[in-house]
């Protein structure tokens, strides 16, 4: 990674003077990509943007929306996978483990079956399970490649190596997702004629078709800023279904504004102020639910 390369990680960062319940350096460790691109403002919008991509399938936003009081809540949704990504980078193997498990169990009991059909849905199906893995992985990088770090095409097919741990973590077989970033932006192209707009995606997406333009201007232009930013990383198809390729957006503008507002807040606050807080937080994390075997 060309800005981050030669970043040392001090000796007692990770290491248990810092962090005595820490039981090893997690699935990725110190020297991972994963680490360096998830420490990385960048990955918040490139996470939002994953959210929104995920809720345009439409059978499993169906299935939500009757098993979850939660199906309409983009936000939460992003908190939430928020939450879970930091816990499996960022948390030691035992509580990334544990993590995985949760959501496998939770996945297990998610399932609704249409009176009307007779269809079961599921959500352990593994079409499901890969899109919103892959949708994951391809929203960070399209951020990586809209506001930094920039990464080569060998660290961007690393990044796409790395997570298909966190495939295995929700129970996807990794040798059937895409190991190439050529292969992951492919896969996510192919799926553009079974995605659907449903009304939860709808009613959830609705400030971003009408956008509060009334209040301080401090914050409201900063704000539609970020949204046309993580508009313009959505490909065109998406935006289609959203309903937002008609909304008056300057993306070229709001994309250097976003990179700028990103490139200050990495100047200030430093990789391993972010990575200590990461590491911090990951272990305290509600998903942490593991005794520790440290001495």
């Amino acid at each position: 990674m060309s800005d981050q390369d030669n970043v040392d990680i001090p000796a007692g960062l990770i290491g248990p003077e810092s962090f005595p319940g820490r039981l090893d350096d997690g699935l990725f460790g110190p020297h991972s990509l994963t680490w360096r691109v998830y420490a990385d403002p960048s990955a918040q919008i490139g996470m939002v943007a994953a959210v929104l991509m995920q809720a345009l399938n439409p059978n499993m936003m169906r299935l939500f929306t009757e098993v979850s009081a939660n199906s309409r809540d983009a936000a939460g949704r992003a908190a939430r996978t928020g939450q879970y990504i930091l816990t499996t980078v960022f948390a030691d193997s035992a509580h990334a483990e544990a993590a995985g498990a949760m959501v496998r169990r939770q996945h297990a009991h998610a399932k609704w079956t249409d009176p009307t059909t007779g269809e079961t849905l599921e959500a352990e199906k593994p079409a499901w399970l890969a899109w919103t893995h892959n949708c994951l992985i391809w929203g960070v990088l399209r951020a990586c490649d809209a506001f930094g770090p920039a990464l080569t095409t060998a660290e961007q097919d690393q990044l796409v190596v790395e997570q298909l741990v966190s495939a295995r973590l929700v129970g996807l077989n990794p040798d059937d997702l895409p190991a190439t970033r050529a292969a992951l932006d492919a896969y996510i192209d192919e799926q553009k004629d079974w995605m659907a707009m449903t009304l939860p995606a709808a009613e959830s997406t609705a400030s971003l078709r009408r956008p509060k333009l009334w209040g301080n201007p401090v914050t409201i232009i900063p704000g539609l800023f970020i949204q046309d930013a993580i508009i313009a990383l959505l490909p065109q198809w998406a935006q289609m279904l959203y309903g937002l390729d008609s909304r008056h957006m300057h993306p070229r503008l709001a994309t250097a504004g976003t990179r700028a507002a990103l490139n200050a807040a990495r100047r200030s606050k430093s990789y391993e102020q972010v990575l200590r807080e990461s590491l911090t937080e990951a272990q305290a994390h509600p998903y942490a639910r593991v005794k520790s075997a440290a001495p």
